[in-house]
């Protein structure tokens, strides 16, 4: 079963990443994380257990791997100067 897309252009901005320290989400940014949640329980559920089978198929990647894929992901956003 394929549930279409989460609208992950549409994340509230209070779950974006930020270089902001840390502080608690107002109870207004929790209520637009619970509705982005409940507009997309079904694309998560289907992403969940796309997961789950395939790390049954022994798909997956490891914790290094994984790290690797984010930090060239990064260098290749970074400004160019």
């Amino acid at each position: 079963m394929k549930a279409k897309s989460t609208d992950s252009g549409n994340i509230p901005s209070s779950v974006e990443e930020k270089d902001e320290p840390f502080r608690e989400p107002t109870e207004a940014e929790w209520a637009d994380v619970d509705a982005w949640i409940e507009r997309n329980k079904d694309a998560l559920n289907a992403s969940i257990e796309e997961a789950h089978a395939q790390f049954e198929r022994g798909e997956y990647s490891t914790l290094g791997e994984v790290m690797a894929r984010i930090r060239a992901r990064r260098l290749s956003r970074a400004p160019k100067g």
